[in-house]
């Protein structure tokens, strides 16, 4: 199973404090490197912190969703992000 598919198994599961953590983990190793892609995890994981946030009942979710659509135009750059993009677009808490 990839990465984004264990992501999209925990959202579809209310998980979305697992879909954040399978993510950052791959994110931590990336996120001072020169890796064009490491911006597209941080929006896909401040998606399913919003998610967590709604489903917690916290005020601030629709801020946290906004970093994630921040980064929207990266994720047309490769199928596999739009893919997910798409999903989390599909799953949007408001």
């Amino acid at each position: 199973m990839s990465l984004f598919e264990i992501f999209k198994h925990y959202i579809n599961n209310n998980e979305f404090y697992k879909a954040h953590e399978i993510l950052e983990e791959y994110w931590h190793t990336i996120r001072k490197t020169d890796n064009p892609y490491k911006n597209v995890y941080r929006g896909f994981i401040n998606a399913a912190v919003a998610m967590e946030l709604k489903k917690r009942g916290r005020k601030n979710y629709k801020k946290v969703w906004a970093t994630y659509e921040k980064y929207k135009t990266l994720y047309i750059q490769k199928e596999e992000f739009s893919e997910v993009m798409n999903f989390l677009d599909s799953k949007r808490p408001f």
